[in-house]
């Protein structure tokens, strides 16, 4: 029979723990303190938050570079594709949720027409391709399971409704 474990054994798991997390929280030191000026404890969870959502949206559906989405949407289509990318590590990402096959011969893939409405009711209201396709990823009352907007790119009414709703009140 096996000895309880003790003190120490369990002391072992919290090192182990505080070890994953010395290396983030080391870079995390190294970015704020090349800051000049201070950083606020939000903003500093703000750019924490959107971070996670581009690698949750990098996880689920891919994200492409610049130079692979324009190859993909070919040069007719790639005029869509600026308003819509997402920032990470100094680099422009876009969604593969952005993308649909192209009805015609001239490239395999073109930017959603959803998102061309989208981004002319964005304009209207102040906000950005980014903060789109944030929107799209983020669960929200619109819809009657809850849903979020990216799970309903079959119904671009509703996501439509949806996003003039938010747009218009808080987003």
């Amino acid at each position: 029979m096996a000895e309880p474990a003790g003190p120490s054994d369990q002391q072992g798991a919290g090192d182990t723990a505080r070890a994953r997390s010395a290396e983030p929280m080391a870079a995390l030191f190294r970015a704020l303190e090349s800051v000049d000026g201070d950083v606020s404890p939000q903003l500093a969870r703000s750019v924490q938050a959107s971070i996670n959502v581009v690698k949750q949206i990098g996880r689920e559906f891919g994200l492409l570079t610049e130079s692979e989405a324009r190859a993909a949407l070919g040069q007719v289509s790639a005029t869509d594709l600026p308003d819509f990318g997402v920032l990470y590590r100094g680099e422009t990402l876009y969604p593969g949720f952005l993308f649909e096959p192209s009805p015609g011969p001239e490239a395999p893939k073109r930017v959603r027409p959803l998102f061309k409405d989208l981004k002319e009711i964005a304009t209207e209201y102040g906000r950005s391709g980014q903060g789109i396709i944030f929107w799209m990823t983020s669960p929200t009352t619109s819809f009657a399971d809850h849903g979020r907007p990216v799970d309903h790119l079959h119904e671009p009414a509703a996501v439509i409704a949806a996003f003039t709703d938010a747009a218009g009140s808080r987003m």
